[in-house]
Order: structure tokens, then sequence, then C-alpha cells
């Protein structure tokens, strides 16, 4: 399993999760995965995701895969089109029960239909603060599942031991580029007033751009 640092290594036959994120297109610019997966799984803004991530892949000519996956039901918070009412145990506003387990399963199975080995996810470090699901230990659990059974695909997260302020440094991404990304938790236009947005504009100005707008940087 990945320690999440720099000399990671991340083999070419290797599918990842993709939303269109800062985060998940930083990881395609710099691993350049042979295939990108976006899921609709009933998020709110999987509208937005989806041109997002068209998009992305366009401007850094890596193929796409789409897929739909049923976990509507299962939500709540944020991402949730009704805002669905949060457990107890939920650690954050957008929290997903069982989210990250969702789509890296379902990320397996697709790695499998193109022979491929390895299933890239885009958590970074300060996720493991918000959510479990988010941490080393979380990614070496799932790792281990995922491998144990038919197939032995393993689960990676390249870049939970390091920030997106480092991974947007290293992949060299352009303006235009990171104009096209989108965060937003919970509309198919960008609110600027949730946790997703607040991040994008943060992490944007850190790296020299203004904005938040989907599509443009200005």
């Amino acid at each position: 399993m990945s320690d999440g640092h720099e000399h990671t290594v991340v083999p070419e036959d290797s599918l990842l999760l993709f939303s269109g994120g800062l985060d998940s297109t930083a990881l395609a610019a710099i691993y350049r995965p042979a295939l990108l997966l976006f899921i609709d799984y009933g998020q709110r803004p999987a509208d937005l995701e989806r041109r997002a991530s068209r998009q992305v892949a366009s401007v850094l000519g890596l193929t796409l895969a789409e897929v739909e996956l049923g976990i509507r039901a299962f939500g709540s918070g944020l991402l949730r089109e009704d805002g669905g009412a949060q457990p107890s145990a939920a650690p954050s506003p957008e929290w997903w029960p069982y989210r990250n387990q969702f789509l890296a399963t379902a990320g397996a199975a697709v790695a499998l239909q193109h022979e491929l080995t390895t299933v890239l996810v885009g958590s970074v470090a300060p996720d493991g603060e918000r959510h479990l699901d988010g941490t080393p230990e979380f990614y070496e659990r799932l790792d281990a599942l995922v491998r144990y059974q038919e197939g032995a695909i393993k689960v990676v997260a390249p870049a939970v031991g390091r920030s997106t302020e480092t991974l947007l440094q290293e992949s060299a991404l352009d303006e235009e580029t990171l104009g096209w990304t989108a965060s937003c938790h919970r509309s198919n236009l960008p609110c600027g007033q949730c946790p997703g947005c607040w991040k994008r504009v943060q992490v944007l100005a850190s790296h020299g751009v203004e904005g938040y707008e989907w599509g443009t940087t200005s």
C-alpha cells in the first residue's frame, strides 16, 4: 500500500476515480492512468462533475469512462439532492456513509473489465482530518480486502500524505485546465458557499489563480 509520499510508484495499467475536481485532476496529470472513471452515484452535483470530467479528460488527452452506481438511497448531507438527514455519527456536513468504499469497489469492478490492475483514489491528507475513509489506515485495509478477492485489484491513494497545494505544484497544470475543474457539494453550478467551493477558492488562490466559477479562473 502507498504511504502517500512523493515517491509513490503507480503502474501504467491503473484506473483513477475521477470527479473533475482539483485533486483527481492533479493526479490525472501526474500519473496519466490508462483510464479515468467518473461515477454518478446520485450526488447532487453529478452533472457539474460529469461536465468537468469530460472537459478535463479531453484537455489532458486521457480516456474517460462513465458509469452509474445506484447508491442514492444510502446518501446523506449536502451531497444528497434532498439534503438527506445525517446520522449522529456524521463527522461533517457533506458526509455520505461509506462512499469511498462504494466507489473504490465499483472502480475495482470496472478495472477488471478493462484488464487493469490498480484503482487510484484521490484522497489527500486533509481528508483524513474530516473522515476516516480519507486516512492511510482506511486505504491499507481496503487495499487488503480488495486484493484478497478474485482479480487481486490493488487500491492505492497516492496522495493521502500530501496536500492539494502540493499536488498542483507537482502537476504543473496551467490556469486554463484548472479553470475547468469543479468541486461543489450541492449544486450543478458552483454555489461558492459549500466546503468544496471554499476549498477550491483557497487552493487556487494559493496557486496564484483567482475565481471559482466553473470553466473560468477569473
